[in-house]
Formats: structure tokens, sequence, C-alpha cells
């Protein structure tokens, strides 16, 4: 079915049979309808391919592509409505919001969003409306039009030749909508108390004041616009259809029941109150009626997932995860510290190739995404004299600003190294002889630097030491659970565990597949407030 440019701007039903009708189609389509049709040249010059995908002209220059013109194409063409920056719905007739965002397939994860969604930017000298409902944001928000498309980059498709997948409208749940008003209400503080530049992302938790052209735009985070995709857009389940009534239930268990709770209380307000009630108890004190006595009065042993429901617990959540935490893309750790001060979890993030760890810049890095610019849950318990665990309480943190410096020193030396060529040594014992691991294969040492390979006091030292120094915060670690090496630069190969446990250097080399880890010491420097 060809694409045509009629529909009734006026009616949210027919914008929506609109723009389903994309779904069968590719961005060139909709360029192909005004190359066939209205012919404006002004804008079939400024929606060319080569300005979404970038060229290079007959001088040599380089022009820069802009996959956002996909976006303008479809709203100026296929929609009829012209980019703007005004404060109403584009759609304004009908009370709809059109956006266009793109979709990224992943190996594992499938089809995932690929950017936040932008509202609009934030004015540094702009005083923002109190209330939240008298805002420009609330009329972009409440009534939505998403239209997605595939960016298959990746994989060596032009733009043209991108595929659109699908069309809804999103009708921003109550919930959800109160968790946003908190959210307004910080943005508005920060700009109309003159106290722009202390705005950040991980301060928020479903709006956040993204980076954008050196200012500060009003964004969905991506942790959210990826639930509402891969819970309801994707699996069909309707936020919104025109002309009826329908409520939809979140998938995940929510810490707040009633919305009108954040009307009155912040968010992280809440949660800590529902968490000191039950400091100094133990994870059978918090979980009682999922624990027993076996047979003969042996206690049955708490193992560490115990640990992580009795947190969700402790928030009358019966999931392993809760919809407010995932939505804001919360990291929530559960923590136990021994009675000596030493900690028993480790604190991973995502595996990396070491190709992407070059190419990427801070801002967008992993690390800064990831650990950087994050909110956390810290939930803590610390063992007694007994041997028993005690909940000493939980705290929402957020890295401080003074430590990013420290954090991305640590990035960049380990990206010198991976540049300069990773050096490895097979570990001996001080005789001289091979350390081998349980599998009867050599332990083998590299020089990204550790607490070891950085003291000069320490074997690894000696053998294979560290160019740059200990970073206290972070450090990389074998993600993979299965070793797997074919070192070409010392003749050294186990390769018995699948392939997909080994990540390929830039020299030939192929090493276990690593990530990044926030050390103990620092998580333990974070939290001594309430141990």
């Amino acid at each position: 079915m060809s694409l045509s440019y009629n529909y009734d701007k006026r009616n949210q039903k027919d914008i929506l049979r609109h723009a389903k009708k994309l779904e069968k189609h590719v961005v060139g389509d909709v360029y192909a309808l005004e190359l066939n049709g209205e012919k404006r040249q002004d804008l079939l010059k400024k929606y060319a391919e080569r300005n979404i995908k970038g060229w290079i002209d007959e001088n040599g220059v380089v022009h820069k592509g802009d996959k956002g013109l996909i976006g303008f194409l479809v709203q100026d063409i296929y929609f009829g409505e012209p980019k703007d920056n005004k404060s109403e719905s584009d759609l304004k007739e009908a009370g709809v919001e059109l956006k266009v965002s793109p979709l990224i397939r992943k190996p594992r994860a499938g089809l995932k969003v690929k950017e936040r969604l932008v509202l609009g930017m934030i004015k540094r000298f702009k005083k923002l409306p109190e209330n939240f409902y008298d805002s420009h944001i609330y009329e972009k928000c409440k009534l939505m039009m998403l239209v997605y498309y595939i960016d298959e980059s990746n994989q060596n498709v032009t733009p043209f030749k991108f595929p659109f997948y699908k069309s809804a409208y999103v009708k921003i749940p109550e919930a959800d909508m109160a968790m946003i008003e908190q959210d307004y209400r910080y943005i508005r503080d920060c700009v109309n108390n003159k106290k722009y530049d202390d705005l950040h992302e991980c301060n928020a938790y479903y709006l956040s004041p993204c980076p954008k052209n050196n200012r500060r735009a009003f964004s969905l985070k991506l942790s959210y616009m990826n639930r509402l995709f891969s819970e309801y857009i994707d699996k069909d389940v309707l936020l919104y259809e025109p002309e009826k009534k329908k409520t939809v239930s979140p998938h995940l268990k929510p810490i707040i029941k009633n919305p009108k709770q954040l009307k009155k209380e912040s968010f992280e307000t809440i949660v800590k109150r529902r968490f000191n009630r039950y400091k100094g108890k133990t994870v059978e004190q918090i979980r009682p009626k999922f624990h027993h006595l076996e047979t003969g009065g042996k206690k049955v042993a708490v193992d560490k997932a115990e640990f992580a429901r009795a947190t969700m617990t402790m928030l009358g959540v019966d999931t392993d995860q809760a919809e407010e935490f995932v939505k804001a893309g919360v990291y929530v750790k559960t923590l136990r510290v021994n009675k000596n001060g030493t900690m028993n979890e480790n604190i991973s993030f995502s595996a990396f190739d070491f190709s992407d760890l070059l190419e990427e810049k801070w801002k967008e890095s992993t690390v800064y995404k990831e650990m950087v610019n994050r909110r956390f849950l810290w939930s803590v318990f610390k063992e007694n004299e007994k041997g028993e665990y005690v909940f000493h309480g939980a705290i929402f943190w957020s890295m401080p600003q003074d430590d990013e410096k420290i954090i991305k020193k640590g990035w960049e030396d380990i990206r010198d190294i991976i540049r300069a060529g990773v050096k490895f040594v097979k570990d001996v014992n001080d005789d001289g002889s091979p350390i081998l691991t349980t599998r009867g294969k050599n332990r083998i040492l590299n020089n990204f630097p550790d607490s070891r390979n950085t003291d000069k006091n320490r074997k690894e030292y000696r053998l294979c030491p560290s160019p740059k120094p200990y970073n206290r915060i972070i450090s990389i670690r074998p993600h993979a659970s299965l070793v797997y090496y074919d070192l070409k630069s010392i003749g050294y190969k186990d390769t018995g565990n699948p392939r997909c446990n080994g990540c390929c250097l830039p020299n030939g080399d192929v090493m276990t597949k690593q990530c990044f880890w926030f050390n103990n010491e620092y998580i333990l420097e974070q939290i001594k407030e309430i141990l």
C-alpha cells in the first residue's frame, strides 16, 4: 500500500491510522512520497539521504550526517507539520505530540530503544511555571504518538532502507505522571533559583535534564522509554486508544500503590521510611514466612539471593524488581559487610568490546552512563558477633562530582593500555614453577592495573607490572564465567570454552571478556555512614 499525505490532523483515530501505514515501509518511502508528489525542492534538498548518513564532497571535505533528520522528514513531509520550537503539541488540534524514535537490534537483547526521548529545551534564564500542569512539558507528554523505526546502520544498511517498526499512542499512566511531576519540580527549582549548573540526570527518575548542545533539555529517560516499549508497545498492549477509556496495570509490582502519596512526599522519602522500620532485623525476621527450621532444629542456610529478596520485601514488593526502579534505571544492590569490615559483594557492569571502548567518547561511554550518571540504592546488611547479618539501612547514592575525574582517569588509563598493547605472562611460584588453575591450565596475568601489579612488593608487579597506577574507584576484571585465551603474543591458548567468552584485542590476541567494576573499598567508603 503506497503512502499518501492525506489524513485528518484533528482526529486522533485518523492520526493513528495514518501513522500505522508507515509500518510496512522504509524511511526512503517517505522521501519518495515527496519526490513523486508535491516535489518541494527545499524539502528534497534538506532531507536527501546523504545529509542523514554524511558525505564527502569533491574537495575531500567531510560533511557529518544527522540521523535526527529522519524524525523531521517524517513530521515535515508525511504529517505535514514542520518542526518548530513552539511549546504546544505538534498536532495541536488533536492534542497529540508526535515523536519519531529509533530502535536498535542488540545480539542478545533484541530490539531496544536507542536513545532518550527529548521533549524540549530547558532555558537557563527563563523561569519555569510553578505548577507542572501549566508547563509546556505536560502539554508535550500527556499524549504522544510514537513512530518507531529500526536503525540498522550497524548492519551496513543505509538510512533510506531503515524499516519503520510500530506506531502507537502513549498516554503516560497516572503513577508515572506523578513521578514525572516530582522530577519537574526538581528541575524547576534549579532553574528558578539560578542553579542551572546543578542539574544532573542522576537526580531525576523519569523526566531528566539531559545534556544537549551544551545546554540541558527535558527528556524521558532511556530506561523509561525502554520499559514502555518492551512491556507495552512491542507487545501491542495499548496505553491509549482513541474513544476508549482503558487502564493498564504495570507488569512489575510498584512501590507506590497510590500515586496521590507523591503529592505529599518525595519518592525517596517514602522509600527511606519503609526501610527504616526494619533496621536491626535479620533476613529471617524480615521474611519470617520464608524461613523455617529443618528436622532436628537446624536452620536453613540463607543464600545470597535471599538478601536481595529481603530488600524488595521491605519495600512491599513481592517480585525481584520494583517497577519504579526499572523505569528509572536505578541500580539496586544489596550489600553484606562482614564483621571484619570487608564486603562480600562485587559490583560489576556491562561487558565491553575493546574496539567499542576505544571509539567511545566519555559522556557517551558505558562507564559514564552506568557508573557516573546514574542513581544507586545500596541496601546494607552487616554481620554481628553471632554471625547473623542485620539490616543497617539503605541509602540512595550518586557518584560525587569530585570523583568523576578519578573514574574518568581510570577509564582513560585502560584505553591507553589497550592502544599500547596489553601484556600477558604466565603466573609462576617463587621457585619458577607454573601456577595452574583447577582445570590444569596456566594462570595468566595481564598489565591492567589492580592492587597487586601496582604494588612493588608483590610478585605480580615483578612479573607483569602495570604502566598505570591503581585507581581507587574502578578496575576491570573478567565478565565471563568461563576462561578463553588465544594469545599469539606469548604463544598460549586456552580455547576449550565457547568463543563467545573471549574478546579480540587490537593486536589480534583474544582474552576473556572484561567489564568494569566498582572496587569494594570505594563502596565501603560511600556507605560508612550507616555501618
